[in-house]
Formats: C-alpha cells, sequence, structure tokens
C-alpha cells in the first residue's frame, strides 16, 4: 500500500504561490522588456528618420530659393530680350519704310525728269515762234509744226505727270497705312496693286513681275496697314533671296474668299529654302545672308502680323529649285458683300 500524500502546510503553500507569481511576472517582465527594446529601436528609427526629413526639407528650401533667383533672372533676361526684339523690329519697319521712300523718290524722279524736259523743249519751241512772229517772219508751215510740237509734248508732259503722281499717291497710301493699325474696309485687288506699285522700284531693278489675281469686286473689312506690311516682307524676301542677281522672276499673289475668312496665296518661282532651313523661317534673326542684306526679322515680323494682329496663320511650303508658297488665312478679315455697304447707307438714311 502506498503511504498517504502529506498536506503541505499553510506556509509551503504561501511559498509555491509566490513562486508561481514570481515564474508570471518574469514572463511579463520579459514580454514588457521586448517591448520597450523594440519601442526604443523605433525610436529610433524614427527619430534618424525626422532627421532626415529636416534635411531634406532644408535642401529643398535652399533649392526653391535658388530657382526662383534663376526664374528672376530669366524673367528679367526674357523681358529684356522681347524690349530689344521690339525694338528691332521697329527699326526694321522704319528701315523697310526708308527703303520704300528711297525706291519712291528714284522712281519718281524719272517720269518729273522727262516731264521738265519736255516742259523746257516746249519753252524753246514757243520762243522760237514767237522770234518769228515778231520778226514778220513766221509761215504757216512754222505754226503747224509748231502746233504738233506742242501736242506731242503735251502728251509726254501729262503722261510722265500722272505716273508721277501714281506713284506718289499708292506709296502715300502705303506708307499712312503701315504707320496705322485701324480697320478698314478697302478693295483687296487695288489695294494689292498700290502695293506692288510702290514697291516697283526694287522690283525693276530685281527685273522680276508681280502678278496680282484676286476678285475685283472682293472687298473686306481689314488692318490695311498690317497687310501692305505682311506683302512688303514677303516681296522684299523673294527679291533678295529667291531670284538671282540680274536675272529676275516671277512672283503670283492671289486672293479669294473662303466661307468668313480670306486665303492669301503668295508664290515664286525662285530657288526655294533648303529643306533644313523650312522650319526655322519664321524664327526672328534667322537668315542665310547674314551681312548680305539679309536681317533674319521679315519673315517673323509676317509670322507674327498674321498670328497676332490678324489672328490669322500662315504656313510655308517650298521644293529646292522650284520656288516657295506662303499660304495666308485670315479668319479675322470679314468679307463684304458687293452692295452691303450701301445697302447700309440706305438703311441709316431711312
Amino acid at each position: 500500500m502506498n503511504a498517504p500524500e502529506s498536506t503541505p502546510t499553510p506556509e509551503q503553500a504561501r511559498i509555491a504561490e509566490l513562486e508561481r507569481k514570481i515564474v508570471a511576472l518574469e514572463k511579463i517582465n520579459r514580454a514588457l522588456m521586448g517591448r520597450v527594446e523594440r519601442s526604443t529601436a523605433l525610436s529610433a528609427d524614427s527619430y534618424s528618420l525626422f532627421e532626415h526629413s529636416i534635411t531634406l526639407q532644408r535642401h529643398v528650401q535652399e533649392q526653391t530659393q535658388a530657382l526662383q533667383a534663376s526664374n528672376r533672372q530669366l524673367h528679367k533676361a526674357l523681358t529684356d530680350l522681347q524690349n530689344a526684339t521690339d525694338q528691332v523690329v521697329q527699326s526694321e519697319k522704319l528701315a523697310a519704310l526708308g527703303s520704300l521712300v528711297a525706291g519712291v523718290a528714284h522712281e519718281v524722279n524719272t517720269p518729273l525728269g522727262i516731264g521738265v524736259t519736255a516742259a523746257s523743249h516746249l519753252e524753246e519751241v514757243t520762243a522760237t515762234l514767237a522770234n518769228a512772229f515778231a520778226a514778220g517772219a513766221l509761215k504757216k508751215s512754222d505754226f503747224v509744226a509748231f502746233l504738233a510740237t506742242c501736242q506731242e509734248t503735251v502728251k509726254i508732259i501729262l503722261a510722265n505727270l500722272t505716273r508721277a503722281a501714281n506713284l506718289i499717291q499708292s506709296f502715300k497710301k502705303i506708307a499712312v497705312d503701315q504707320s496705322s493699325e485701324s480697320w478698314q474696309t478697302i478693295t483687296l485687288e487695288s489695294y494689292l496693286k498700290d502695293i506692288v506699285v510702290s514697291l516697283s522700284p526694287n522690283i525693276k531693278k530685281a527685273k522680276a513681275t508681280v502678278v496680282v489675281e484676286c476678285p475685283p469686286t472682293l472687298r473686306i473689312a481689314t488692318m490695311p496697314g498690317a497687310l501692305s506690311q505682311i506683302v512688303t516682307n514677303l516681296v522684299t524676301n523673294s527679291l533678295l533671296h529667291a531670284f538671282a542677281p540680274g536675272r529676275g522672276g516671277e512672283i503670283v499673289l492671289s486672293a479669294k474668299a473662303k466661307q468668313d475668312a480670306v486665303v492669301l496665296v503668295y508664290t515664286d518661282d525662285g530657288k526655294g529654302i533648303a529643306r533644313e532651313h523650312l522650319s526655322h523661317v519664321f524664327e526672328p534673326f534667322f537668315t542665310t545672308r547674314r551681312g548680305q542684306g539679309g536681317s533674319g526679322l521679315g519673315l517673323h515680323l509676317c509670322y507674327n502680323i498674321v498670328t497676332r494682329s490678324l489672328k490669322g496663320k500662315i504656313e510655308v511650303a517650298s521644293t529646292p529649285g522650284a520656288g516657295v508658297r506662303f499660304t495666308i488665312t485670315l479668319p479675322e478679315c470679314v468679307v463684304v458683300e458687293e452692295g452691303a455697304l450701301e445697302r447700309h447707307a440706305a438703311e441709316i438714311a431711312q
């Protein structure tokens, strides 16, 4: 038989209970210590991350300030460049107008010179006739010859004075329009021909011809000054770049109405534009004739006038050796129907 188990004393029971509690407390203590260690490691990582974030933020602020300073400098440089470009463009306009003045003055000098010579000849034959009459030696044949001379001389004087007057009138109209930015209603064909007449000295010098193809009744509301600058710069560009010196060529300027827009097509049969240059022709200061009369602003000025002043678009196409083609679409040029202005005036009168 087994011996009966002895009952622990109260003191032993308390000791056993304390031992169990000590074991449980040790487990809890180890768990807490593990948490503390993990928390400490996490805090260290967080602090390192926070420190890195502060450094990164400070670096971003420094870079932002540097970029802002650089942006201010670039903005100032861009403003200065724009101002300089505007001044150069304005100078180019004045230079073109000055060239136009010189050319027209030279062209007008020829008919005026012929007129003066003819008038001087008429004065001489009149004086001869007067002397013959005073001496009583005037013959019928002398008087008949005098009348024939007068008729021929008057025709010469009138023809040349008319030519000079037309040149001056065309020049005056174009010059005034170029200095004005107001909208007006014009008959497009006659206005384009006035522009060509004002450019005739340079066109003749280059031995070129300009043909205007436009319906004679087409009237549009536009900015004539802007239109004259566009055509003047295109013609000048062709005379300078497209044609060989002394050989000349043909320029065709056609216009037609298309819905609510006017389409101008400018072509020349010159040497064309190289492919590598075609995408740069509207850039400011781009020219293949640097130091030979080319400023690189003519086509840039055309582009600005078409796109900004007239709210249109200009496109260029060219094949080397086969000339160039500029297509200008002007949606702001309102087409005025024939008789519309007269009907409007009659309605107002009623």
